[in-house]
């Protein structure tokens, strides 16, 4: 079949993971690759620091992948920004930009995410391109700490055409798990399932280590029984 690998996220999960709306497609009628035997730490990780202190930074990746022949590179900035109003909060920003490329077809996507720190929150967010609007109910908070093998839920989202929230375009919902990477680092993955069939779900994984350092990240996307690995 034919899917789009950036309608795979959420709108809001933004804060966690890179979506948008470009027309970047691919073909994935087959099995996924394979990977490196992972490591099962028996550390604690502190998740929930990991994350608000990366949410609070500027950061540049270049991630690569491919699936059935189809070759796929992401280059992804997040930039934080100045405090603004969404949804009754006042909230932190920030300004997310992935550049797509598949089988030499590039699209660019931006957006602004809208997230609460200590804790931190997902509200929601605005596609700077299209005007998608995105809001979040966060019903649980992350983990101060975990250790591999262990998960949880997050909440829901619904995405709308505009801010005026008159036409919902998909839901979904989320969870996190701590999963298995080295002796010393683990993958903290914010797992999305978007409530479309034709979407298919997918996951981006911070790479972590005990000291909630962000060192990398690597994303995943599952479609009929594939799954292309960025990273």
């Amino acid at each position: 079949m034919t899917y789009r690998i950036d309608r795979v996220w959420p709108r809001t999960a933004r804060g966690w993971l890179c979506a948008g709306s470009a027309a970047v497609l691919l073909s994935a009628c087959g099995g996924g690759g394979g990977s490196d035997r992972p490591v099962v730490s028996a550390l604690d990780f502190p998740v929930e620091t990991a994350v608000s202190v990366y949410m609070q930074s500027p950061h540049q990746f270049n991630l690569a992948g491919s699936l059935n022949g189809s070759n796929v590179t992401m280059s992804y900035t997040f930039t934080p920004g100045a405090l603004a109003a969404f949804e009754g909060h006042v909230a932190h920003t920030a300004t997310e930009v992935a550049v797509l490329t598949a089988n030499g077809v590039q699209s660019q996507v931006r957006f602004t995410n809208y997230f609460a720190l200590d804790p931190y929150v997902s509200y929601g967010s605005l596609d700077l391109d299209t005007g998608e609007y995105a809001v979040f109910n966060q019903t649980a908070n992350l983990p101060a700490t975990a250790r591999v093998g262990q998960s949880g839920a997050l909440g829901n989202e619904i995405s709308y055409v505009d801010s005026s929230e008159a036409q919902v375009t998909d839901t979904s919902t989320l969870g996190w798990s701590l999963e298995a990477d080295t002796a010393t680092t683990a993958l903290f993955c914010i797992n999305v399932n978007v409530n479309n069939s034709s979407v298919g779900d997918g996951s981006q994984c911070y790479r972590i280590d005990a000291n909630g350092t962000v060192l990398d990240f690597v994303m995943r996307v599952n479609v009929n029984g594939s799954t292309l690995t960025l990273k």
